[in-house]
């Protein structure tokens, strides 16, 4: 019924990988072990070399995922939630790392400030899934910004993982998907909560960014302009609309997740799968000890005053 409404046969992470033999071509020695992993458009029917993975590394094309997760979209939402669904699919690698969001325009709740500003805070799906043998296949529930597509993917249990073997079933997806709509409620009262909360010194802002910067040696360089000093030079910009809360603190880490831009731009090795790792990066720092006090020292003043 709502075939059209997912593009099935236009989307490019639609394509077939194919396994093949490692062979020596010097020697003429067959791997026992190894096989190599092709993929094949179906327009051309072209192949291009993905990787080299264990023999036993069983093939779970991203249709496979893809369809059975839709399916359960389409018994779950109402069809006008279905009809303004927005759909962007990321290939990187060459298409040995596949990424498929979903966001709902539809299923949004609102967030305001103690300055008045308020933004739509939305549902979305990520789906990756990798043809190199690097990871498992993952269902990310999270949410997105609408005034600034600041995206964040939350925590573990959001996120069901299926390792590429003969015994995988997307049967896992079905409970995660159901349960990530009470967390996504649960998300969005949360941030509330922080945008009611002030912060106590913009010195707690900075000691924050530090500790957090610092759990991350290869992103925090010890010079002016690191990192820490970027995501302050952020939290500026986004203080100056939201105000001087805790929801303006995660939404320069969300910025910081999901921007290209001039403060936090992706280096020449980058790619669109860059935003996802920091995604994945940011989620663990506001599951961080560093990020907990700084919470609740915060909360400690609001009680008080």
């Amino acid at each position: 019924m709502f075939s059209d409404l997912f593009n099935y046969n236009d989307r490019e992470v639609f394509f077939d990988v194919n396994a093949d033999h490692v062979v020596s071509t010097t020697f003429d020695i067959l791997s026992d072990d190894k096989k190599m992993l092709l993929r094949t458009d179906r327009k051309d029917n072209s192949s291009s070399y993905l990787s080299i993975v264990n023999s036993k590394y069983r093939v779970v094309l991203n249709e496979e995922i893809l369809r059975p997760l839709q399916e359960q979209m389409v018994e779950y939402f109402d069809q006008s939630v279905l009809e303004e669904i927005k759909i962007k699919d990321t290939v990187t690698k060459n298409g040995a790392i596949c990424y498929s969001e979903y966001i709902f325009p539809s299923l949004k709740n609102t967030i305001e400030t103690n300055t008045g500003h308020k933004t739509d805070i939305g549902l979305r799906y990520i789906m990756k899934n990798t043809f190199d043998g690097s990871g498992s296949i993952v269902l990310y529930g999270g949410a997105i910004d609408f005034f600034c597509t600041n995206g964040l993917i939350r925590g573990e249990y959001d996120v069901t993982r299926r390792r590429h073997t003969k015994n995988f079933s997307v049967d896992g997806f079905k409970s995660a998907f159901e349960n990530s709509m009470e967390r996504f409620t649960e998300l969005v009262n949360m941030y509330q909560e922080y945008a009611d909360i002030k912060i106590k010194s913009v010195k707690a802002v900075e000691d924050v960014f530090n500790a957090l910067a610092r759990t991350d040696p290869n992103a925090e360089k010890k010079r002016e302009g690191g990192l820490s000093d970027k995501l302050f030079s952020q939290y500026a910009a986004e203080s100056t609309v939201r105000g001087h809360n805790l929801f303006s603190v995660v939404s320069t880490l969300t910025h910081y997740a999901s921007h290209n831009d001039e403060l936090f731009p992706l280096t020449k090795a980058g790619d669109n799968g860059t935003l996802f790792k920091r995604q994945e990066r940011v989620t663990k720092w506001l599951d961080s000890k560093a990020w907990y006090d700084f919470v609740n020292d915060n909360r400690r003043i609001m009680v008080t005053v």
